[in-house]
């Protein structure tokens, strides 16, 4: 009998766990439509208030309708118990380029400027689809946060990878919460785009890959986010000119 209560509960609260994990799926289903609608709303405004819609405009709604359906898709394959990871070497430079090219309309809009240190003839072994995605993230808050006309920096020193902006920073009072889900603290209560999921989902990969992820910031001096890798998977080429 005390054999079948014990089996009773646990199966009670297996449940109600997997109805708190829909429950939450559901909720980020709803946050991630309703930005993805935002973007479109206003793109539908443009359109309906002027004869004529720049072509910036038009590409600053559909980079924003894409950045949350990537987001919601992520988002959904992290709540999958399984992960097919495929674990190559990868040339930090070259992504690197390649996502500050997938971002350079929001580099230009806001006249941010990106400095790029030591990153030539380093590669790293990881997903490059994860990697990417924590970059890009990371990235995306940096320019989030960072004042027109500000530069942010990509920088590898020994075994990290640095993203670093002047922006508003974190005050020390939220610092301790950035990594909790939908918590997007006072800078994000004092802009429209912020979800409060992103460090939340970066902090959710890194915990089932090779790397690991800091934040260090202060309030009105800017943000620090370091990736960090373990030595055997970082290897160095050398460059010829």
């Amino acid at each position: 009998m005390r054999s079948y209560r014990l089996q009773h509960r646990e199966s009670e609260h297996q449940i109600r766990h997997l109805n708190n994990q829909r429950q939450d799926q559901l909720d980020h289903i709803e946050l991630y439509s309703h930005e993805i609608k935002n973007s479109l709303t206003g793109l539908q405004a443009a359109a309906e208030n002027n004869d004529v819609v720049t072509s910036n405009n038009i590409l600053q709604a559909v980079q924003q309708a894409n950045y949350h359906l990537d987001m919601l898709l992520n988002d959904e394959r992290l709540s999958m118990t399984s992960h097919d990871f495929n674990f190559e070497w990868i040339s930090l430079d070259s992504l690197i380029s390649e996502i500050l090219k997938q971002n350079s309309t929001l580099f230009i809009n806001h006249q941010l400027i990106p400095q790029l240190v030591e990153l030539n003839g380093v590669q790293v072994l990881t997903d490059r689809k994860w990697f990417r995605f924590c970059i890009n993230q990371l990235l995306s808050n940096a320019i989030k946060y960072s004042p027109n006309g500000a530069s942010i920096t990509l920088k590898w020193d020994t075994n990290e990878l640095q993203i670093i902006d002047n922006g508003v920073g974190i005050s020390s009072g939220d610092l301790p919460r950035i990594y909790d889900n939908g918590f997007s603290g006072k800078n994000g209560h004092q802009t429209t785009k912020s979800t409060g999921m992103g460090l939340y989902l970066v902090k959710k990969v890194t915990a089932q890959l090779n790397f690991s992820l800091t934040i260090n910031s202060k309030s009105g001096q800017g943000t620090q986010a370091i990736l960090h890798f373990p030595g055997n998977n970082i290897r160095k080429t050398k460059n010829y000119t």
